[in-house]
């Protein structure tokens, strides 16, 4: 994969930042590649972007395709590979280095913002920097935490940390996102503006984002720690904390002001076979959401003349055809313009982890109101693309997808069972979950299913070169082998910490 995402961020933030691995967690004073003039509001926005190019890109493809909701389009051969299972290390260099950069960066604007008592600068960098760490231990396992952390508190780099334990990086996430939440208050008049290019400095989102991520973290932890996840779960409930709802989503909205164009189109752009297909809608996503009259379908995928949505069987790149008989991503999604946005953390999976709380029993809820919050949600998020793809309104669209429209039913997964048992539940929750992902948050929907093995119809893909077996983890990138600390590669069957199934 190309690093001109890098590029993009140094040019659109107005900074020479160089992008590192974990290898070397630099402060700012000592930074040569950092501009002396450097500020708290030069520095933020790059490190948002880079984030945005690490969960825009390799990790969106690789999410999106591992969970059946793109595919390697017939005649391509850009991700070919990741279709076999059989991906190399390269292809993880640009996404792992990338996470790392951000945290590198967001580290710089908490020493600045501490020297400068910028409380609300602080505590939006050390949420961000749970946010990838999260993505990437949940992408890797075994991780450099503690030790590249360390390495920039004292000033004296890791050149060669250790990869620490999923469940140890997993509870320094806790505590960043405690201690950021700790330092928020809306009344802190320095507060960031337009340079938090995600919420804008309005710091009662933060509030929501810190709490909607401290859910996901202890949900993803419940499986495998639930005496430690579970009561904790339970305590957000009941001290009645604000979650993520419509209209919070956290994104990075490109071709505006500093962002430029989506990295993933951008990527796209850039391939040699640029103008040949490369991704293409998945059967395997595809059939489901027609089955159920789905008009999201024709928002997430371009529709066909003759065939409206229509989706390419997983993996079956090598059979010839015709490019105008299957759908590709569309203008709405990263893959199909410059102007879609990055998806960081919706009001959608908020509801979701909302419902699914409920839904277990974790916590007292209506898990029934919080999943079809949870639809509307993300009908009400894609509402222009639904008017201009035949929808009235998204509110319409919605309301004949859950209710019907006569004298047909509402499908299958857009009613609740709720006269069902917990796993029923579960799986209505995450299959929803799963549909409102497509295109938008790829790794998420992937990652779910690795925790829940919800949706559970995907398909064993016939090039697989693992067999039946599913990929559990990202390959460590080859950038790391000089790392003397690196734990050697683990097998993309390998599972992570929480992965049980």
């Amino acid at each position: 994969m190309s690093i001109k995402n890098k590029i993009l961020v140094t040019a659109a933030a107005g900074l020479a930042l160089g992008v590192s691995s974990c290898k070397k967690y630099l402060d700012v004073n000592t930074n040569p590649n950092v501009a002396q003039q450097a500020t708290v509001q030069t520095v933020l926005p790059a490190a948002q972007l880079y984030l945005g190019s690490a969960m825009g890109t390799e990790m969106q493809i690789n999410g999106a395709i591992w969970s059946q909701q793109w595919t390697q389009a017939p005649g391509g051969t850009q991700y070919k590979a990741l279709e076999q299972f059989a991906p190399t290390q390269e292809f993880y260099n640009a996404s792992w280095k990338n996470l790392y950069a951000a945290g590198q960066n967001f580290y710089q604007v908490y020493n600045m913002a501490d020297s400068q008592h910028k409380s609300s600068y602080k505590a939006i960098s050390m949420l961000m920097r749970a946010y990838a760490f999260q993505a990437a231990t949940d992408g890797w396992g075994d991780v450099p935490f503690s030790e590249a952390l360390r390495g920039s508190d004292s000033k004296t780099y890791a050149l060669n940390p250790h990869f620490d334990a999923q469940r140890d990086v997993y509870m320094g996430i806790l505590d960043m996102i405690d201690s950021a939440s700790r330092l928020i208050s809306t009344a802190d008049a320095s507060h960031p503006g337009a340079d938090d290019i995600i919420y804008g400095g309005d710091m009662s989102k933060w509030q929501k984002f810190a709490n909607t991520l401290k859910l996901r973290v202890l949900t993803r932890m419940s499986g495998v720690d639930p005496l430690y996840a579970r009561p904790r779960i339970d305590t957000l409930f009941r001290r009645n904390l604000p979650f993520l709802g419509e209209g919070d989503d956290a994104v990075i909205n490109y071709n505006t002001g500093m962002a430029g164009s989506h990295p993933l189109y951008t990527e796209l752009s850039a391939q040699p076979m640029h103008g040949t297909p490369q991704l293409a809608a998945s059967k395997t996503l595809v059939d489901e959401m027609n089955g159920n009259n789905d008009p999201r379908a024709a928002v997430f995928f371009t529709s066909l003349p003759a065939y409206g949505v229509a989706g390419v069987k997983q993996s079956e790149y090598d059979i010839e055809t015709p490019s105008n008989t299957y759908s590709m991503p569309s203008m709405y999604v990263g893959a199909g313009a410059g102007n879609a946005p990055v998806v960081l953390l919706s009001s959608w999976e908020s509801y979701f982890l909302q419902a699914e709380a409920f839904a277990r029993g974790i916590t007292t809820g209506d898990d029934m109101d919080a999943f079809f919050k949870g639809i509307h949600a993300n009908f009400a998020f894609y509402g222009k693309a639904l008017v201009a793809t035949g929808a009235t309104t998204a509110s319409a669209a919605y309301t004949n997808y859950v209710t019907g429209v006569s004298p047909s039913p509402a499908g299958y997964w857009a009613s609740y069972p709720s006269g069902g048992t917990v796993e029923e539940k579960v799986r209505h929750i995450i299959t929803q979950k799963y549909f409102s992902m497509a295109g938008n948050q790829g790794f998420e929907a992937w990652t779910e299913w690795r925790r829940t093995g919800y949706p559970d119809f995907l398909i064993d893909p016939r090039n697989s070169l693992i067999g039946k077996e599913k990929p559990a983890r990202f390959l460590y990138p080859a950038s790391e082998l000089n790392n003397a600390n690196f734990p050697g590669l683990a097998a993309v069957t390998q599972l992570v910490w929480w992965d049980k199934l």
